[in-house]
């Protein structure tokens, strides 16, 4: 593209002449989470939200207001972390890579109420026999 070899350090005048992209790692970010992760999408949502608590009176209690985290921790094998640094806008605070979720997966579902009620964690397993979850070292926890 430049139409002559590049020199090893060749990324530092392109990141001096372009102060507004910074190398930084990415985020993993699964494709189905990231059709709905747009602001579109969060603006219905809180339309919605506000919608709901005017229809009943005195608002929703908060009680029953829960938010939902839900992890997955992979069973077997890993990503390994290259190391790979992607270039992002300064001043864009998320900062992700879209990457298969082509693997074998235990999911873990947290719920809370807005009033602090707790649910306890639950386990999502895929078909088939039971993994001992016990043998899992603090990485493979997400930890």
């Amino acid at each position: 593209m430049a139409g002559r070899e590049l020199g090893k350090q060749w990324h530092i005048k392109f990141l001096k002449q372009y102060p507004e992209l910074r190398p930084s790692k990415a985020t993993k970010l699964n494709p189905k989470c990231m059709k709905n992760f747009n602001a579109a999408v969060i603006q219905d949502y809180f339309n919605q939200m506000e919608h709901l608590h005017a229809h009943f009176p005195g608002g929703i209690p908060p009680q029953h207001i829960w938010n939902m985290v839900k992890k997955g921790i992979q069973m077997g094998g890993s990503w390994k972390n290259s190391g790979k640094k992607y270039l992002f806008l300064k001043d864009k605070k998320h900062r992700y890579l879209i990457r298969s979720d082509n693997l074998e997966l235990v999911t873990i579902i947290e719920c809370i109420s807005t009033a602090g009620d707790v649910v306890p964690p639950s386990f999502c397993l895929q078909e088939g026999s039971l993994p001992d979850l016990c043998k899992l070292d603090d990485a493979q926890w997400g930890r």
